[in-house]
């Protein structure tokens, strides 16, 4: 059996507001104990995720956690899929979920929010598994391709590929890019880290149009790219 707990110190509705507990409106609202950014976890384990948040000169704030988030620094068209997930706490709210299952990976939003007000501190925290878990490579012809699953900017990700000593990838023609596709898009079904980002179904790879918006070219060549067709080569 599977329990997803959410321990709090005072829970009561978020629209609701206490009689007399909205008198001080102008202090200064503070995210005290703030989660962290990215944990890793193993399937069957457990996570227990803390946040807490004080008001200065003003009631103290509602403390609740929301599950799916689309992170900052993202393009225009990305999505969010945001899922409250129902009790709110006063001060303090902790997440526990006894043993994770495939479908808890995913990004977790504390939000402390004053409720008189509506002054909000957030923080996001990125729930994941060790890469090993579901082995997320394709070999096509001779090139080894791999998914990395954060959110990440398109520069950030070219960044994070040089890290590694990689190179962001680019396929090389239509039958290279439907296989590649293919596969991301089953990763998106089966790989626990994947599934969170299904809803944005996009991902980065070595082209871009930041030197003129629209056309394209490739980060390696700076050859323009051109609509992939297939030609049979």
């Amino acid at each position: 059996m599977k329990f997803v707990t959410i321990l709090l110190f005072y829970v009561t509705s978020v629209s609701a507001k206490l009689s007399g507990y909205c008198s001080a409106e102008n202090g200064t609202l503070e995210m005290v104990q703030r989660p962290p950014a990215r944990v890793r976890v193993e399937i069957g384990g457990t996570l227990s995720l803390v946040c807490s948040g004080h008001g200065h000169g003003m009631a103290e704030p509602y403390v609740y956690w929301v599950k799916g988030i689309s992170q900052a620094k993202l393009p225009s068209h990305s999505k969010t899929v945001e899922r409250h997930m129902g009790p709110v706490a006063i001060g303090k709210s902790i997440l526990y979920i006894e043993k994770i299952l495939p479908s808890d990976i995913d990004v977790y939003r504390c939000v402390v929010q004053d409720c008189c007000s509506n002054k909000t501190e957030t923080s996001d925290t990125d729930v994941y598994v060790d890469d090993e878990t579901c082995k997320d490579v394709y070999g096509v012809g001779h090139v080894t391709y791999g998914a990395t699953w954060q959110y990440k900017t398109w520069t950030d990700a070219v960044q994070a590929c040089k890290d590694e000593g990689l190179v962001i990838a680019f396929p090389r023609n239509y039958r290279e890019n439907q296989a590649i596709l293919a596969d991301i898009r089953k990763s998106f079904k089966t790989h626990p880290n994947a599934r969170k980002y299904a809803h944005e179904n996009w991902v980065w790879i070595g082209g871009h149009d930041q030197e003129v918006e629209g056309q394209w070219e490739m980060i390696k060549t700076g050859e323009k790219i051109k609509k992939l067709k297939d030609s049979g080569r």
